[in-house]
């Protein structure tokens, strides 16, 4: 079954927030496609939000086209760098679907699970993991849509990370190991994941979101994309080297040693491991294994 014809068309529209908006008024979109969504309608937000959760969903598409078009009073969105170009980025086809496509989809899907995860703590409203917890929902409600695999991937990826950058901010800068890991976290796709973050913090503050935010935007995006390009080229130095696993796990050197470090930076380099402690203790479980085939 392929996906909806009445929300790809929406979604590539050049004013797709009113497009979806309609597809709203037509009982069409929380309905038929995504029932989650309707949770948001009225569902009202803390204070720093102007809009409901599902007006702030609507407001995030638009958003990233304002972004990407005429911009803020004046203001456009450059190219992060000659060779990270929006276009470059933006024109690219996942399952033949314009990656634009799908990052309009997942700025309308990116809050879809608020509602279920608002808790009341110290008198705020909070909605822990709710990125996470809306790529668990979206995962299957995509593949019910008809969305093929490596599309699903995409829009849960952006969804489920979407709140990652703000760890950034509140500690920066980022170290060459935490970029390393965003990235491979999404896949490479670092510069669509900071523009939904973007289109996010501009639906936040709504009418009250001017110049000097998306100023100020414009300079995190740049420097997340263009750190984070930097971190994957350089070499990331091992977590632990053949001297200290022989020390550790009393392993003379010679193939049984190589084997044990091979793996073990193998599984560095996929993120599977990213502190000393971990890489240990793979390495152990790596031996016993060996040592058990032989």
């Amino acid at each position: 079954m392929p996906a909806p014809r009445e929300l790809l068309s929406a979604l590539a529209a050049t004013n797709a927030e009113a497009r979806l908006r309609a597809l709203d008024d037509q009982d069409v979109l929380t309905s038929a496609l995504f029932p989650e969504l309707e949770e948001g309608r009225g569902f009202e937000q803390p204070a720093l939000h102007h809009f409901t959760v599902l007006d702030h969903n609507f407001a995030a598409v638009g958003a990233l086209e304002r972004a990407l078009d005429h911009g803020i009073e004046g203001l456009t969105l450059p190219d992060p760098s000659a060779e990270i170009t929006l276009a470059g980025v933006l024109d690219d086809e996942i399952d033949g679907l314009p990656l634009v496509q799908l990052l309009r989809l997942s700025c309308l899907v990116h809050d879809i699970a608020k509602p279920r995860t608002a808790i009341e703590k110290e008198g705020r409203l909070r909605f822990p993991r709710h990125g996470p917890r809306g790529a668990e929902l979206l995962e299957d409600r995509l593949g019910r849509l008809g969305f093929e695999p490596h599309s699903i991937a995409f829009v849960t990826t952006m969804v489920r990370y979407h709140l990652r950058p703000g760890e950034f901010a509140r500690s920066w800068p980022p170290t060459d190991r935490a970029l390393r890991r965003f990235a491979r976290d999404l896949d490479g796709h670092v510069l669509p994941l900071m523009l939904l973050q973007l289109a996010d913090g501009m639906a936040t503050r709504g009418p009250n979101y001017g110049r000097e935010h998306f100023a100020r935007h414009i300079r995190f995006l740049t420097s997340v994309v263009l750190l984070s390009a930097d971190a994957l080229s350089s070499e990331e130095p091992p977590l632990v080297s053949g001297d200290e696993l022989i020390a550790e796990l009393d392993l003379p050197s010679g193939r049984l040693l190589g084997a044990v470090l091979t793996s073990v930076r193998q599984a560095q380099l996929a993120g599977e491991v990213d502190d000393r402690a971990t890489a240990l203790a793979l390495a152990r479980r790596t031996l016993e294994s060996l040592k058990a085939e032989q």
